[in-house]
């Protein structure tokens, strides 16, 4: 266990350490900003709803069930029990911003994140690359601004991305069960 928590924090150190300029500081901020609380996520999946032409009232339960079951599993459930300490610049973190306090695996802005690109490529497949890469972009924001290790985003995206495909897996089970009831 101690060789993965040596490997964890010298890739942290790398992507941590990578250039920080004006911009690229900005960049990540950016992406960090708008992966708090799936903010982005759900104005995605607001401008979605409103695209559609048959506006079913199913559409955001998958959306707003990822959110849910994402928020209670790690803020209230794992970050608690693993209470792991976040980067600190102690140890040669660059902290980019305020620093948070509380626990830092899993990350919660990365599990949100593939949480919600699982069941927006759902609905729309075509933007499926455009949603992982703006995942993608917020995972690696986490690191490179000193506020969680690789692993931590690492399970978050695993963990997300199952939370993802549950939800659909149980709206599929909700629509077959609907649609067999008539």
């Amino acid at each position: 266990m101690h060789t993965l928590f040596a490997v964890d924090t010298q890739l942290f150190l790398l992507i941590n350490h990578l250039p920080h300029t004006g911009l690229t500081d900005a960049v990540a901020k950016f992406f960090s900003l708008i992966g708090t609380v799936g903010l982005v996520w759900f104005v995605i999946g607001g401008l979605l709803f409103l695209k559609e032409e048959k506006k079913h009232h199913m559409f955001f339960a998958p959306i707003i069930g990822a959110g849910g079951v994402s928020y209670v599993l790690v803020e209230l459930m794992i970050k608690p029990l693993v209470a792991r300490v976040r980067p600190m610049a102690s140890m040669g973190a660059i902290i980019v911003g305020s620093h948070k306090t509380d626990a830092s695996f899993p990350s919660g802005h990365t599990t949100i994140a593939f949480a919600m690109a699982v069941v927006l490529s759902a609905y729309e497949p075509k933007f499926r690359w455009v949603f992982y890469t703006l995942a993608v972009c917020i995972a690696l924001s986490r690191i490179f601004v000193g506020a969680h290790y690789p692993t931590d985003v690492l399970f978050g995206a695993l963990l997300g991305w199952s939370i993802g495909a549950s939800m659909l897996w149980v709206r599929k089970q909700f629509h077959i069960v609907t649609h067999s009831s008539k």
